[in-house]
């Protein structure tokens, strides 16, 4: 089943960051495949715009190293189970150095914060809405980042987000079709993670680093900052 990107996501979004959009989900769920060539001509006749915002797009997808730009297009670079790891390996770095940049004083407003994503994310499954779980789900998780008030850390979390986003979004899609129950098992674990930050518990986050990432990440312990 072919994939598309939230209308509601991009509302905001210029005509090339949608066009971006579109083509990353695609990539990265394999409807458009590595080696693929994508033209300017082929993409501006598929959307219905212009060339002007195909080449905005190309540039951002060159960005996320999901395309090499050739002359009048692009050529699709490969995103497969090695490129998802190396995803997670740079969110769980971002995430544990976030959870230890936060001041005591702020861990039990955080962990409210956080627990509220979660209550939506509990609502978004029951009524079967994997795009309000995504948003949910990486809002809980920016709490931390966004709490460190650490420029560099937040602009590195928002080059990743991009991807991180279409990847939720799959999971999540395929999970509630699929899986539906597996997402008791995803509730706990954010629930411990909120815990880890509560209780500024570095063997719990690990804890939750294990159970969230264990099928995606190499080597969680050695990313681990602490």
């Amino acid at each position: 089943m072919k994939m598309t990107y939230p209308t509601q996501w991009k509302t905001n979004m210029t005509t090339g960051e949608s066009v971006a959009a579109e083509l990353r989900l695609k990539i990265i769920h394999g409807d458009i495949k590595a080696a693929d060539c994508l033209t300017e001509n082929q993409v501006a006749k598929q959307f219905n715009v212009s060339r002007s915002p195909v080449r905005d797009a190309f540039k951002l997808l060159k960005q996320d190293q999901l395309i090499r730009l050739e002359r009048m297009g692009a050529d699709v670079l490969a995103f497969g189970e090695s490129e998802r790891r190396e995803i997670y390996d740079l969110r769980i770095m971002m995430e544990s150095f976030a959870f230890l940049k936060i001041k005591q004083e702020e861990r039990t407003t955080l962990a409210k914060e956080m627990r509220k994503h979660l209550e939506m994310m509990k609502v978004a499954v029951q009524f079967e809405d994997a795009e309000a779980f995504t948003e949910h789900d990486i809002k809980f998780h920016e709490v931390l980042i966004s709490a460190t008030q650490h420029r560099y850390l937040q602009s590195s979390w928002n080059n990743l987000k991009p991807i991180l986003i279409c990847l939720i979004l799959l999971s999540m899609r395929k999970r509630m079709s699929e899986a539906p129950s597996d997402f008791e098992r995803i509730h706990h674990n954010h629930e411990i993670y909120a815990q880890a930050v509560e209780q500024n518990d570095t063997s719990l986050l690990r804890d939750a680093f294990h159970l969230n990432f264990d099928d995606v990440g190499d080597n969680i312990a050695g990313l681990f900052f602490g």
